[in-house]
């Protein structure tokens, strides 16, 4: 069966079977610290598991919402180049690229990456 676990991975929180995906939904830009939390995420998929990163409105509506308060929202989302680098340091593959910031694709169906970890 599948089973769904909503929590705060930052903390305590360990897995000793690890997941075949991780799903963060217009929460990545909220982190304190991206790179940990997607660290963190990476070590608890298990080889193979695919990690999605999502916001439906897109990069550009992130980065406003930065801009105008940056108290609250720490950061934009992660560009494509941003991912590669990252991933290679957590021994993730970028799948599928998000659209760029600005563009009308980013504005048309939002902010979509997936990355793959290795076998």
């Amino acid at each position: 069966g599948v089973t769904f676990v909503a929590g705060d991975f930052l903390g305590e929180y360990e897995d000793d079977g690890g997941f075949d995906g991780i799903i963060f939904c217009s929460a990545l830009h909220d982190l304190p610290d991206v790179t940990r939390g997607l660290a963190k995420a990476a070590a608890l998929l298990r080889p193979e598991g695919k990690m999605v990163l999502l916001h439906a409105q897109g990069c550009a509506h992130v980065m406003g919402q930065h801009k105008a308060n940056p108290v609250l929202v720490k950061r934009g989302l992660p560009s494509a180049k941003e991912l590669e680098v990252i991933g290679v340091e957590l021994g993730l593959e970028l799948i599928h690229a998000p659209a760029e910031l600005g563009s009308t694709k980013d504005s048309d169906e939002g902010y979509l990456a997936i990355l793959r970890k290795a076998a």
